[in-house]
């Protein structure tokens, strides 16, 4: 095309102009000037399709630069969703002897010759080694707003298993369910299972599914919301945590937090040193204050729903909880609870009927309320707890095989006091002391604290209630008995922990109610006193 146009312009000159030496000269000219414009042009059009090359070229180079961008980008995002799932885990390896005994009547009996049990009683385990595993998940699904969290746990006593034992979170719906998680089952028992969606244009979370509801004040688990004598078990359904924004109280330490027996002259001294010497790399002893020193002011609200009835007649045990928190600076939190269930049925009512309604079982509401207190006192940590609770047998008439009869009705009000504290890293960052008491009143029961060893709402055992003749196990059993709980802890690292500890157990013979004919509604523990030193090895992985 180039070539074309060279050649066809000056052939076309030369017809016009033929003839004239002067026209000739003029065309010459003209002509020479026409060919440096083609040859202007000529290089014009080739620094263009130079050009149009470079740019295909630098193109495909883009695109390969993109793809290799986006190729990253999902590598990213692929790792990114890695790094936003986090597991864990924790193993406890525990041996324990333990000793068992009841004196002669501690149930109950209308005289000398009815007395239960006839003549005392003393059982021993010589040894026994139950294991907890407990497997976590936390799943950030949105970051910074959606998250979700998982716990699977499996109790086992070597050399026992309980096929009755079954994974339900209801206490009483086993035959000897009353020993839950001492260490029979080989379940695997979801204990969480729930979402948080953060709102915080009200400063809020919200909480849906089973329930992060152990291991709270003061040990202060990850996660952790309520004070243990509140609720220590297993919950289903819907929380509104609200944090109150920074005041005044945040920042004002009470007197008492800021004097120590030794160690420097604040609880952030490290402790045999002096108080600028700064903490060590790992100091697993202040773990429960540390997290004490996260909390928030604020409210939490919720809806559990404690036993579901399904398609059937009776209602559904549901439960309404309140909390509120009050923190005074890092080291003092003042808790409130209250709660309110209705439909309550009494656990194992199958021999009974109540009155009027011809229900299997008894029904009643359920009431408890308590505040619950932790600072620090001369380095230590101190805290102590007072709740009460209400629950109403209603009248109703009963039968057996052996006998009837029938109960008026009564109502039936409990409290618990408690009281503990242990070292804080006074003894330095891998030991820690702790000594706890508690003592529940006749009729305590809270059905929302009755997982494990250190249980304070149920008997840990329970005996056949002799009220109802022929019955076996049937009826409340509240917690009416006094228990230390002492151990001592040395962190071989932050993750690996050893325990000393011993736990003594006594309860009470309950009060005859006037109606009662010789043997109490509420059902007796089994055991008067139970006790047993331990040793344990926690792993935290």
């Amino acid at each position: 095309m180039k070539k074309a146009l060279a050649l066809l312009i000056p052939w076309v000159c030369l017809f016009f102009g033929v003839g004239s030496p002067a026209w000739a000269d003029e065309t010459a000219a003209e002509l020479d000037q026409l060919k440096q414009e083609v040859n202007r042009l000529l290089k014009r059009i080739e620094e263009l399709e130079k050009k149009q090359a470079d740019t295909e070229e630098k193109a495909a180079e883009t695109q390969k630069k993109v793809a290799e961008v986006e190729e990253k980008a999902e590598r990213g995002e692929k790792k990114a969703l890695k790094d936003r799932v986090h597991l864990s885990g924790e193993a406890r390896f525990r041996v324990m002897s333990s000793w068992f005994d009841t004196s002669a009547g501690f149930y109950g009996g209308h005289g000398p010759g009815d007395a239960l049990p006839d003549t005392d009683q003393e059982w021993h385990d010589e040894t026994s080694f139950p294991v907890r595993v407990r497997l976590n998940l936390w799943a950030e699904v949105v970051p910074d707003i959606v998250d979700f969290y998982g716990r699977l746990t499996m109790n086992k006593r070597w050399g026992s298993w309980d096929p009755s034992i079954g994974s339900s979170s209801n206490p009483f719906d086993k035959p000897n369910s009353f020993e839950s998680s001492i260490g029979h089952d080989l379940t695997l028992r979801a204990e969480q299972a729930y979402a948080t969606f953060k709102i915080p244009s009200i400063r809020s979370t919200w909480y849906v599914g089973r329930l992060p509801g152990l291991d709270g004040p003061p040990s202060r688990q990850a996660g952790s919301l309520f004070p243990r004598l509140f609720i220590d078990s297993e919950i289903d359904g819907t929380l509104l945590k609200w944090e109150a924004p920074a005041t005044g109280l945040d920042e004002q330490e009470l007197p008492w937090t800021r004097t120590r027996l030794w160690g420097g002259g604040s609880p952030e001294a490290p402790a045999g040193g002096p108080a600028d010497a700064g903490p060590p790399k790992e100091f697993p002893s202040r773990k429960a204050s540390e997290a004490k020193a996260k909390e928030k002011s604020g409210v939490l609200v919720g809806y559990l729903k404690y036993d579901e009835k399904k398609e059937s007649l009776p209602d559904d045990a549901d439960a309404f909880l309140a909390q509120g928190v009050l923190k005074i600076g890092k080291s003092t939190s003042i808790i409130a609870d209250g709660l309110y269930m209705d439909d309550w049925h009494m656990p194992y009512g199958s021999t009974v009927k109540a009155s009027g309604q011809g229900k299997p079982d008894l029904v009643t509401t359920y009431t408890l309320t308590g505040v619950y207190v932790d600072t620090q006192l001369l380095g230590f940590q101190v805290y102590g707890a007072y709740y009460h609770s209400h629950f109403r047998i209603p009248a109703h008439t009963w039968s057996t095989s052996k006998a009837s009869g029938s109960f008026e009705g009564a109502d039936f009000p409990g409290h618990i006091w408690y009281l503990g504290f242990n070292t804080g890293d006074l003894l330095g960052a891998k030991h820690q002391f702790t000594a706890e008491y508690a003592q529940g009143s006749d009729a305590w029961i809270n059905p929302f604290n009755y997982r494990g060893y250190r249980r304070k709402g149920t008997v840990l055992s329970a005996a056949d209630n002799a009220y109802y003749e022929g019955a076996t196990v049937v009826g409340f059993y509240p917690f009416n008995a006094g228990v230390w709980d002492i151990y001592y802890d040395y962190f071989f690292r932050s993750n690996v922990r050893f325990r000393l500890g011993f736990m003594y157990f006594d309860y009470d013979k309950h009060t005859e109610h006037p109606n009662e004919a010789g043997f109490s509604i509420l059902g007796s523990s089994k055991y008067e006193t139970l006790y047993w030193p331990y040793g344990e090895f926690n792993l935290s992985f």
